[in-house]
């Protein structure tokens, strides 16, 4: 009989790339996905960030890792991770990167709003696009693209962030059932608050009313147990899902939306001009 590990190495092995792997999140999933036996390409733009991973990783689980600077805004950037990964068998595609700028809509450029638009949709289009067609052709793989909350309704104060996020989380529950009789497991995971570099960054107000923000580890364990299970989309947190069902339930869009413009804009204020590094 095969191990638990041995399994999800079959399924989801050899190796797996994170895209936006550096911090937080990615580099949860980093350490959950090297604890289960995979190898892993770390692809994000600070490399002295992914080489201490790295290290880490391969002293601790001693599995491979490869380092990939790259930056995912990149016109090239496909060609490049083609070119990285020509040789390796990626069984498991994790795309994290995003841009999130915080404030009012028209209190940043077209610019920003464009590479917004590059990075959290084209670059998540892009990989899956072109990993899914290898693990289809293989019968096997897995492929979570992480997107919010933010997605699931309307977000003032992260409008554009919550565009994108809802292009994403459409494209992976699509794609689930697509991809579902060729033993492909592709999901959504649609986190809330969750305890970032990049959260802390923006630094958002205290108060009675703003969520409590989870911890990236959890957020990334959920989200693994999710795709096991093949489930197209999955909402870490008990509370989480809580709030989304009960606003989806008994709220019309308009209450849903006016009530996520006011508890951003006591987080923010409407002044807030913030995008992640």
């Amino acid at each position: 009989m095969s191990s638990p590990s041995g399994t999800f190495t079959n399924q989801y092995g050899p190796w797996a790339l994170i895209a936006g792997a550096s911090e937080g999140i990615g580099e949860s999933f980093a350490e959950e996905l090297a604890s289960k036996g995979l190898n892993l390409v770390l692809v994000a733009r600070r490399e002295k960030l992914l080489e201490n991973i790295a290290k880490r990783l391969k002293q601790k689980f001693k599995i491979e890792v490869m380092v990939f600077p790259l930056d995912l805004n990149s016109e090239d950037m496909l060609e490049q991770v083609k070119l990285k990964t020509d040789q390796l068998d990626i069984g498991l595609l994790v795309y994290n990167a995003a841009l999130s700028p915080i404030g009012l809509f028209t209190n940043h450029s077209l610019d920003i709003h464009l590479k917004v638009l590059n990075l959290n949709c084209k670059g998540s289009l892009s990989l899956t696009h072109y990993f899914s067609q290898k693990m289809k052709d293989k019968g096997r793989g897995g492929i979570i693209l992480m997107t919010s909350m933010a997605g699931m309704h309307g977000s003032p104060i992260h409008t554009h962030y919550g565009a994108t996020r809802a292009y994403v989380l459409h494209l992976a529950e699509s794609l689930w059932y697509e991809m579902k009789d060729h033993n492909v497991h592709v999901m959504a995971c649609a986190a809330g608050v969750t305890n970032t570099p990049n959260l802390l960054s923006s630094e958002p107000t205290k108060g009675l009313l703003i969520p409590k923000a989870m911890e990236p580890r959890k957020v990334a364990k959920a989200a693994i147990k999710g795709l096991v299970k093949n489930k197209p989309r999955i909402i870490p947190g008990f509370s989480n899902n809580l709030i989304i069902w009960f606003v989806h339930s008994f709220l019309p869009s308009k209450t849903r939306t006016r009530i996520m413009g006011s508890i951003a804009k006591k987080m923010y204020g409407e002044d807030k001009i913030h995008i992640n590094k």
